[in-house]
């Protein structure tokens, strides 16, 4: 329930419509590396990260894939197949030993009838999606590869726990694979930043000192 509660999807329900969101989720726990839900299958449920990380994915007809968001706790995802009834967009796999919450979409649209405030909410989680790949495209189209590199970066730094500056953790290979460029090149733009001060790069982690001196 404080997932739903947090969640800026479902902020601001009623408590008694919330308590009816939330009697219809069931938890559900991955492991690393195991998939959530797959590209091309039907969108029969709705997930909510209560811990852990996904890392959402799409594949070309070839067989090469393209890493576009790693989501953590709080999220929503899924949205898009569930509510038209149509077919998963992208693959969701766990990062890390991750849990979540379901929700069934014959259930949920039974709810839906009774509550359509809800809806409300939804058109809310689709237009932060479209936005979000309406900016993505852009990016891809009218951004250098440091720019769209310092953007993927700023896009998904947390703040730090030890200090001021921020950290994102990721391999160079993932970010290699958000791109769709070679993690040489990658690494070639992280090592001049890290010469520089700009970043700090660990094991599957890279510390941006400012965030603002990036590209």
């Amino acid at each position: 329930m404080s997932v739903l509660r947090a969640s800026p999807i479902f902020r601001g329900l009623a408590s008694e419509t919330l308590a009816e969101v939330g009697a219809l989720c069931r938890n559900r726990t991955y492991r690393r590396g195991e998939t959530v839900f797959i590209e091309g299958t039907p969108g029969e449920k709705l997930y909510g990260i209560i811990s852990g990380r996904l890392l959402i994915t799409t594949s070309s007809i070839g067989g090469q894939e393209l890493h576009l968001n790693v989501l953590e706790a709080g999220e929503i995802i899924g949205e898009i197949a569930f509510l038209d009834g149509g077919l998963r967009t992208a693959t969701g796999r766990a990062e890390e030993p991750t849990t979540c919450f379901e929700i069934d979409r014959a259930a949920f649209f039974q709810l839906l009838d009774r509550k359509p405030q809800l809806a409300v909410h939804l058109i809310q989680l689709l237009c932060k999606r479209s936005r979000w790949m309406t900016k993505l495209v852009a990016d891809s189209i009218f951004l250098t590869v440091p720019e769209r590199l310092a953007t993927r970066l700023r896009d998904l730094a947390k703040p730090a726990r030890d200090s001021s500056e921020f950290e994102v953790r990721i391999s160079q290979d993932e970010l290699a694979h958000f791109l769709g460029i070679s993690r040489q090149v990658v690494n070639g733009y992280l090592r001049d930043w890290e010469r520089k001060g700009r970043v700090q790069l660990g094991r599957g982690t890279i510390r941006i000192r400012d965030v603002t001196a990036l590209n």
